[in-house]
């Protein structure tokens, strides 16, 4: 034979050696490059995630900005006697339109509730009960509640009564309805021991969703 057992050994140690330390190096610089690759895919992900959060949190929406406002909502308003003077509980008369569980049904609904609205000072609900088509609807929304915060919520004012008078259905869509405020001056102001009686004539349309809105009022008497 060519080579003995201990001469093959040593022909094979020095044939193979070298190609076994190539294969080992070319599988570790694999496996490097995968581990390099994968890490750098993965913190991609994580930069994407995270830069969504890099400006901070969104905005707050002009409901949310509404919502915060003070109000002048009792306590224990829903064990209440609703301010527009029906005869029921808040929870039973205009609190299930303020909280959107319900919508108007007439022009009666709009008007009992935007006045618990004006009463109780709920800024929201003011935007969300007026129509398009009226003169105080604005697109910019978060301006709008801002200035009604601001100076438009009767401030100086408690609420005293609200009378409704005749009422008009022009169609199915459209309806006026003659109603008389009184407020009285709060004390401190400089409305402090006078009374105001507000007589008006308003305009109420049926919005395209089916629910009736304030659209426009005339005032007759101040």
């Amino acid at each position: 034979e060519f080579l003995t057992l201990d001469n093959r050994q040593h022909y094979l140690t020095m044939k193979w050696s070298p190609f076994c330390l190539s294969f080992f190096l070319l599988l570790c610089c694999n496996l490097a490059f995968i581990r390099a690759f994968a890490a750098k895919k993965s913190s991609g992900k994580k930069r994407v995630a995270s830069s969504g959060k890099g400006f901070g949190a969104p905005p707050p929406t002009w409901e949310e900005v509404a919502s915060n406002f003070r109000t002048r909502l009792p306590r224990n308003a829903d064990h209440e006697p609703c301010p527009c003077h029906s005869g029921s509980l808040y929870k039973d008369c205009c609190a299930p339109f303020h909280h959107g569980i319900k919508h108007p049904e007439n022009p009666i609904d709009v008007l009992r509730s935007r006045y618990t609205a004006f009463a109780w000072r709920d800024i929201k609900y003011i935007v969300e009960s007026t129509h398009p088509n009226c003169a105080d609807w604005r697109e910019d929304k978060m301006a709008w509640v801002k200035d009604l915060n601001k100076s438009g919520m009767f401030d100086n004012h408690d609420f005293l009564g609200l009378d409704i008078g005749e009422k008009e259905m022009s169609s199915d869509s459209e309806g006026h309805v003659e109603f008389k405020v009184t407020m009285s001056g709060k004390e401190g102001s400089s409305f402090e021991g006078t009374e105001r009686v507000v007589v008006e004539r308003s305009q109420f349309l049926r919005h395209a969703e089916g629910h009736w809105l304030y659209a426009s009022g005339e005032i007759k008497n101040v």
